[in-house]
């Protein structure tokens, strides 16, 4: 390692330091105890915030760092996970303490997934799902990851996909023209393209990272809540590898999907899609254009 990296690498441990004796003491008041550091393990996983499990003198807890400083993340993050818990469906974590740093949850600790397990996981999302609203959105923006998610209501689906997910991830990219001419074709189908469909209240960014399993209980994370297409909670399942049989089983038999829906769902992911490729690059691009060509025919 060059001198530099080792600069480098100071800086970054002093800053982690510093961030743990505030947030000891934050925590501090918010408990009215005081708070012993014991030791902690940095968590990796995520790609927007640093994450750490901490042991403490009064139990393990989970702590997230806003090292982007993305101006209220962890309110948007907190108000999802407060919306998701009040349905009573799907459990979420306690949040402990945040503020504009630092987002302070309870710590769950994760076990084995088996069967019995992903048939609760798919009971309780369809439950979710269930909790419906008269227009799809949300009273209030979030985040997907770092990036603003606009949602403004509309009183149907297709609508809201152009205007309030696709449409504002081609504003920020960099899309060639080729590519967004093909989502200009696509926006002309996507009316006869997808049904009829109520707003259900979704997760919003549904992968495999976004979940814990607990004593056959699932507890759901980092949510991007907003009342939505159910399908788009399916399809971001199935968008790095999918989930087992018996939690897509599950959901279908308690809240069967409308007809064709497995066709839609690469159409659905084009919105993750269009995030990541922003967030990341790469293969990102290939993989939209893809599901465009193969769409417009």
């Amino acid at each position: 390692m060059h001198d530099f990296d080792y600069c480098i690498l100071a800086l970054y441990l002093n800053m982690i330091k510093e961030l743990f004796v505030n947030t000891i003491e934050k925590l501090s008041n918010s408990l009215n105890c005081n708070l012993v550091l014991k030791n902690y393990t940095q968590i990796f996983g995520g790609s927007v915030n640093t994450a750490f499990l901490i042991n403490t003198n009064i139990g393990k807890f989970f702590l997230k760092f806003n090292i982007n400083k993305v101006k209220n993340l962890f309110d948007k993050e907190v108000r999802g996970l407060k919306l998701i818990s009040l349905t009573n469906t799907i459990k979420v974590p306690s949040v402990i303490y945040f503020d504009e740093e630092v987002l302070a949850l309870e710590f769950i600790q994760s076990n084995e997934l088996n069967k019995k397990f992903w048939s609760s996981f798919g009971y309780s999302l369809s439950e979710l799902h269930y909790n419906t609203s008269e227009s799809f959105g949300l009273d209030h923006n979030n985040f997907i990851g770092s990036l603003l998610q606009k949602n403004n209501f509309h009183t149907n689906w297709s609508d809201f996909f152009i205007n309030q997910r696709l449409k504002p991830q081609l504003d920020i990219g960099n899309f060639s023209v080729k590519t967004q001419k093909l989502f200009e074709s696509l926006f002309l189908k996507l009316e006869n393209i997808f049904p009829v469909t109520k707003p259900s209240l979704i997760h919003g960014d549904l992968w495999s990272g976004n979940f814990i399993s607990s004593k056959d209980q699932v507890f759901v994370i980092d949510p991007a809540v907003y009342y939505g297409n159910r399908e788009m909670d399916i399809a971001m399942s199935k968008l790095f590898g999918g989930f087992k049989k018996e939690f897509y089983d599950t959901y279908n038999y308690y809240y069967p999907l409308d007809k064709n829906w497995k066709i839609r769902l690469d159409i659905c992911n084009l919105y993750p899609l269009l995030v990541h490729a922003n967030l990341f690059g790469g293969n990102y691009y290939s993989q939209i254009n893809s599901i465009l060509k193969s769409v417009i025919k």
